[in-house]
């Protein structure tokens, strides 16, 4: 669950160009006009290890939201990032 009441300070996509939910999430923050670091699991065989140190799964897309508290939240699933993504840029 993440927090929709606190701004998010960074948010980093951990993505590979060859996945369609990627692509679609990497459209929608593109139309949204949002910042988001890209964190490409095959180019960088390290990102992988982060995200499922982090997350918790080697599964992609994930966003990994950090707060200005310094709180990190993982977030599967392209339909659920792209709602939460909606929601931070409708702020």
């Amino acid at each position: 669950m993440t927090d929709s009441t606190q701004k998010p300070s960074h948010l980093a996509l951990y993505e590979h160009e060859l996945c369609g939910f990627c692509q679609m999430v990497r459209r929608s923050t593109a139309n949204l006009g949002l910042e988001v670091e890209s964190r490409n699991i095959l180019r960088e065989p390290r990102r992988r290890q982060e995200l499922i140190e982090g997350g918790g799964k080697g599964m992609v897309p994930c966003l990994r939201i950090e707060y200005p508290d310094s709180r990190v939240e993982w977030l599967y699933e392209s339909a659920d990032i792209i709602d939460y993504l909606k929601r931070v840029a409708g702020d």
